[in-house]
């Protein structure tokens, strides 16, 4: 009886090519970094993206030199179509970018933001990361409006041109009050309730947005985290400006009230009877907030990204914690491994 037939065994055509030697992939988890640096480090970082932020704030709002190109009311129709081209190049070649006051000035306004609303973060202990970013700000607000304020203040008796005496600067308001009437010093927080009013909204909403959307804007690219920071920024500049409308307001009507000067009550109420509340709004846009929004969201980005490139430089082993949102982990490099199988014959034996 002949005996059935079958494959025997089999042998490649080609010699063995192996795909190497066996390594694990290289993963890297795209999360959020929580810095982790000492005060020195983090000071450093502080002030490196503070002086950053102030050098690069003279030609970001000088921007505005630009607005002939735009669709904004009154800008894009008074230079012709046919005249824009030379007077792009007009401009761009005559704003003098980097002149202004110095710089210092707002690098110092960056540093005592950031080292107060850290701080704020850290030591704020209740509640998760939204409501506490939202209230470090907030409190920051208040905090740089007590030191600004007087300022302010000394300022505006500078500039006044109806006073009976001429001032050169705030120096000399403070230095002329101090020897002939230190007890005017006293009014320097006069209205300080409605500008702490004001820059809290302010600064709530900046560097609440930002602490919210911090983890999501990292997880997907730089470029979203200062999106959200911009967004965070106008917020709170449109929070901010009904209070500096109407206390502008206020200030021009009671130069020519006699009796009983106007209150921000009254004020508010005469103008939703007249033209409605949305009136407080009114020249909103032409401060341009989009523009003037930006360095507040430079700040902090630079900051954040800072922060998190240092701490990750000192110890490399957090570069692969998780995050606090869900976050995918991918492969940088795969493993090798053979793309495609070998051939191979069956040699095929008949028995008898």
């Amino acid at each position: 009886m002949p005996m059935s037939s079958g494959t025997t065994g089999y042998h490649p055509v080609f010699a063995p090519r192996f795909a190497g030697k066996f390594e694990e992939p290289l993963v890297r988890v795209q999360g959020y970094t929580e810095p982790r640096l000492t005060f020195v480090q983090h000071a450093a970082v502080v002030l490196g993206v503070s002086a950053t932020t102030a050098f690069l704030r003279h030609p970001i709002v000088k921007f505005d030199s630009f607005y002939f190109l735009s669709d904004v009311p009154g800008e894009s129709n008074r230079i012709y179509a046919s005249d824009k081209r030379a007077q792009l190049f007009r401009t761009l070649f005559s704003v003098r970018w980097f002149s202004g006051p110095s710089a210092l000035w707002s690098m110092s306004e960056y540093v005592f933001l950031l080292a107060i609303f850290t701080w704020l973060r850290e030591v704020l202990s209740w509640g998760n990361n939204t409501p506490r970013g939202f209230a470090a700000g907030s409190l920051t607000g208040v905090a740089y409006a007590a030191v600004r304020h007087p300022y302010d203040v000394l300022r505006a008796t500078s500039e006044a041109t109806g006073g009976p005496k001429k001032f050169k600067g705030v120096g000399d308001v403070f230095r002329t009050a101090l020897r002939e009437k230190p007890s005017a010093l006293l009014g320097l927080y006069r209205g300080f309730a409605s500008a702490a009013c004001g820059r809290l909204l302010q600064f709530g909403a900046q560097f609440g947005v930002y602490n919210a959307t911090r983890y999501d804007g990292v997880y997907r690219q730089t470029c979203v985290l200062f999106f959200y920071c911009h967004l965070g920024a106008i917020l709170g500049l449109f929070l901010q400006y009904p209070l500096l409308s109407v206390k502008y307001q206020l200030h021009m009507r009671n130069q020519f009230t006699k009796g009983r000067p106007h209150t921000y009550r009254s004020y508010i109420l005469e103008v939703r009877a007249r033209h409605g509340i949305s009136k407080i709004y009114d020249g909103f846009f032409n401060s341009r907030p989009i523009l003037n929004a930006v360095p507040a969201a430079l700040l902090m980005t630079l900051y954040d990204v800072c922060a998190r490139r240092y701490t990750e430089f000192l110890h490399p082993e957090l570069q692969k914690v998780h995050g606090e949102v869900d976050q995918p982990i991918f492969g940088v490099r795969s493993a090798p491994y053979a793309s495609s199988l070998p051939k191979y014959e069956f040699a095929r034996k008949n028995d008898l």
